[in-house]
């Protein structure tokens, strides 16, 4: 399986999320030395398991019922095994339930899907997983990687324990850090993208530092918000295919502020081409219907009447930008730095 994020030879839309989901595993070099030593083999079975089965899924997805890119095809594994914690208690380093709790498991809504269920049996006949149902409890274990259940129920415990959303994904990205309360920063962002998306971050980075924009904290797994004295100016997301992707608003129209970008954006001399490729960078609403309030009353924008939602703030979203696109990226940058400095109110604008 190609785990270079540089190297896409995958085949189909199923191939292509795999390859996503493979390629957000967080080397062991990073996350071992960071945790108690006694974990570190019990994470490295778990770390093991993840990349022998993204590598089964790779080339045998069909086999495990996968054969859409529907959202849970990949992750039924990850969502499995918290089913698992939650419902299971851990002892001597198996997760264990009286028979009439798993039988209450096993009926449950997660196992009666049964994609998930051809999926979990075919996880269990290739990779080294039992189920114990010969004791008074049923025991849940691996022999081919004794130490994995222990690494899942620490992760979990430390995920559910510490951070507030993407609990999950520290254990489906094998992120160990979490064990210590680890709070991811810009490097494990940036550390992620392929290498175009590393020389455009860095240019954008770059530019935003002359303006005194850093990366703030990040609230979600593969995103980071660049702020200026505590203000957000843009968020910087890690998409598929390890691409980058730029969002921020502008700001609100008809107010005060929104008059000055236009004035500021009257001097450019390429002005009709910026106003273009803003527009074309305007996330399209998805759920649009007749009875939609901002489709029945659009706003005047640069000259168009424009279907503006999120509260009147016109939001561009660039996704996987081209060396091109960073003259008119950065811009965009110096305008929301603009808009946050004037003091003027400036609501907060959603992201998708």
């Amino acid at each position: 399986m190609p785990i270079d994020k540089n190297n896409h030879d995958y085949n189909g839309e199923v191939q292509e999320m795999i390859w996503n989901f493979a390629t957000n595993l967080v080397p062991l070099e990073i996350t071992l030395p960071m945790i108690p030593e006694q974990l570190r083999d019990p994470c490295t079975d778990l770390y093991n398991f993840t990349t022998d089965i993204l590598n089964d899924l790779y080339d045998n997805a069909e086999d495990y019922g996968i054969t859409d890119t529907a959202y849970n095809s990949v992750l039924f594994f990850t969502w499995y095994f918290s089913w698992v914690y939650k419902k299971f208690r851990f002892i001597e380093d198996v997760f264990t339930a009286s028979k009439d709790e798993y039988k209450k498991f096993m009926n449950g809504p997660f196992m009666m899907n049964q994609k998930n269920r051809q999926s979990v049996e075919t996880m269990y006949a290739r990779h080294g997983l039992e189920i114990n149902t010969e004791w008074e409890s049923v025991r849940i274990s691996s022999s081919r990687y004794p130490g994995m259940m222990k690494a899942i129920f620490e992760v979990l415990t430390a995920a559910y324990q510490n951070y507030k959303v993407n609990c999950g994904d520290y254990l489906f990205t094998c992120d160990f850090r979490a064990i210590v309360d680890y709070k991811r920063t810009y490097a494990d962002i940036f550390y992620m993208l392929n290498d175009e998306g590393k020389a455009i971050a860095e240019h954008i980075d770059s530019f935003a530092a002359g303006l005194k924009i850093k990366p703030s904290k990040c609230n979600f797994f593969n995103r980071v918000d660049f702020k200026k004295k505590g203000k957000k100016i843009f968020i910087l997301d890690v998409v598929r295919q390890k691409n980058i992707r730029i969002t921020m608003g502008i700001a609100e129209i008809g107010t005060e502020v929104f008059q000055m970008v236009e004035k500021e954006i009257e001097k450019y001399e390429d002005a009709d081409k910026f106003i273009e490729f803003v527009r074309k960078n305007m996330p399209k609403c998805k759920n649009c219907n007749t009875g939609c309030y901002y489709r029945a009353n659009p706003k005047e924008f640069f000259g168009k009447k424009t279907i503006i939602c999120n509260n009147s703030i016109p939001l561009v979203m660039i996704y996987a930008p081209a060396k091109q696109d960073l003259e008119y990226i950065c811009r965009l940058i110096s305008l929301r730095a603009m808009v946050m400095e004037t003091g003027i109110s400036d609501p907060f604008y959603p992201v998708y």
